[in-house]
């Protein structure tokens, strides 16, 4: 048994190295470089017995497969090595492969392997052309196959000097072979050209060797690499958005790169990601639901149109002959179908900003905490979209923070930092949140006030007259979210008091949009 070899996280190296597999095009080295140098991905390295060149060049070799697809150079035809390793299985002496060099065995046979993986298509598909997608599945597949190699190194497995060693010194064997046929010294010639020949079916077999047991593995390190970056693009969803705004676009390269940034290194923001999409789903699922139930209210009369599913029975029974169905057909054609008129039920079509308060005590650490930085950005991205201006609050024992998210300026990046800047701590002021929307909160006409907490704290009766008063004054309307309990405080100054249950997304869903609506 070996030594036990321990990896390190370093930032992948850009080295110069011989080509192991393909000879990587100048477009994917450039776009390679541009990705390592911006992204700066983290490679679980060998430490000190590993030949960090051809692990980095091996990444490399994988982005120009990914990002090119089949449309890439290899040295040596891949299925003539395996043409040329099958026969050797069977116990045949087969010339070797023009471009072939034993010391690449391992390297050609992983990366045969890799291609074989069922997974492989699909892997593929998602990255041709996009070279965020390529950069990011090239570098998980390569810490993926690090853990792997090492296991094998660990357990005498694989042979570390067959890897490297043996490489350096068959290369010394070819150099020094062609100085002496240069000299004219054939015996020399001669006995390096054996010598490099056994060395050769040395290093090849133990490679070889290796590469057949590391098949499983291989394929499975793949599957794992395309589960990690599956989701950290369904991450990266969550958190950039759902839908394209109007005169917006969805992430470039740039965001995508930061954001992946954010999320490899940051738990809390991982965990947002998914507590945020399980969220948004129920929330665009409640808000379809809603809007088939409150597309129309009464009948106001009749109009002409080309609206079947609002037509009169009638002209509907028009259709239910073979001669009707012509003139039905006219009839539509010309948008002078018979068909209910509807007062539409539109609410307020200029709303006010929406107004946020954000508890932030000790007691919302932990689930409290995530789903309410979810909800914060579910809701602000509603409003931004149905151009209304956001104002967040965030408080404890005070108003700690806040930020102002107008429609148009506002971009994703921005929310994300302050949802992830705020922290758990403290108590809990109602006192402070009301003096903060008296007198410094720049409330508009028609804003609408969402207070979210799971605390109770005592108001004054003066400060509770004042915010009704300045409610009526200003046209305002005060929504208290509650996680988990009743508060007769919340009662006593709020319009509303909802009760919350942060594990039920489609209840909270409803209570959000009634308020939002």
């Amino acid at each position: 048994m070996t030594e036990q070899f321990v990896t390190h996280r370093e930032f992948i190296r850009l080295t110069e190295s011989e080509p192991l597999v393909l000879a990587v095009s100048a477009l994917a080295d450039f776009l390679w470089e541009d990705f390592v140098r911006d992204s700066r991905p983290c490679v679980k390295y060998l430490a000190d017995h590993y030949n960090i060149k051809q692990l980095s060049r091996f990444g490399k070799e994988l982005f120009d497969y990914l990002y090119n697809g089949s449309a890439v150079t290899p040295l040596v035809s891949i299925d003539e090595v395996e043409e040329y390793f099958r026969a050797q299985q069977n116990g045949l002496n087969p010339e070797m492969p023009k471009g072939y060099k034993p010391e690449s065995a391992f390297w050609l046979g992983l990366f045969a392997d890799i291609c074989d993986a069922p997974v492989w298509p699909q892997v593929v598909a998602n990255c041709v052309g996009n070279q965020f997608n390529s950069g990011n599945n090239a570098v998980n597949i390569l810490n993926e196959l690090s853990e792997v190699i090492q296991k094998e190194i660990d357990s005498d497995s694989l042979s570390i000097e067959s890897l490297t060693e043996g490489a350096d010194k068959l290369q010394q064997i070819r150099e020094d072979y062609l100085k002496a046929k240069k000299a004219g010294d054939n015996e020399k010639a001669a006995k390096l050209r054996q010598e490099g020949k056994q060395l050769a079916k040395q290093i090849e077999q133990s490679l070889q060797k290796s590469r057949q047991q590391l098949q499983p593995s291989t394929a499975a390190a793949v599957e794992k690499a395309k589960q990690k970056s599956d989701d950290m693009e369904k991450a990266m969803m969550s958190l950039a958005g759902d839908e394209k705004g109007k005169g917006q676009k969805g992430m470039d390269l740039d965001e995508k790169r930061k954001l992946a940034a954010k999320l490899s290194k940051n738990s809390k923001l991982r965990q947002l990601a998914r507590r945020l999409g399980a969220l948004r789903r129920a929330w665009n699922d409640r808000k379809r639901a809603r809007r088939s139930a409150a597309n129309y209210s009464d009948i106001v009369g009749a109009r002409f149109s080309d609206a079947i599913t609002q037509a009169f029975p009638a002209e509907i029974a028009i259709a239910g002959t073979e001669e009707g169905k012509a003139l039905f057909l006219l009839k539509y054609s010309q948008k002078t179908l018979l068909t209910k008129d509807y007062e539409a039920k539109i609410k307020e079509l200029d709303r006010g900003p929406l107004v946020m308060y954000i508890d932030i005590s000790g007691s919302m650490a932990g689930d409290s905490e995530i789903w309410s930085k979810a909800i914060a950005f579910v809701v602000t991205e509603e409003c931004l979209k149905s151009n209304r201006k956001v104002q967040i609050n965030l408080f404890d024992t005070e108003v700690q923070d806040s930020i102002v998210l107008t429609p148009g300026s506002a971009n994703n990046e921005s929310l994300i930092d302050f949802v992830m800047s705020w922290i758990t701590k403290g108590g809990t002021s109602f006192v402070s949140v009301i003096n903060h929307a008296l007198t410094k909160a720049d409330i508009d006409d028609k804003a609408d006030i969402l207070l979210i907490t799971d605390g109770c704290a005592q108001v004054p009766e003066a400060f509770i007259k004042r915010l009704n008063n300045f409610k009526q004054e200003q046209g305002i309307t005060w929504n208290s979210f509650c996680i988990g309990k009743a508060s007769e405080v919340l009662s006593s100054f709020s319009d509303i008091v909802q009760i919350v249950d942060t594990e039920n997304d489609p209840e909270c869903s409803d209570l959000f949009q009634t308020v939002l609506s």
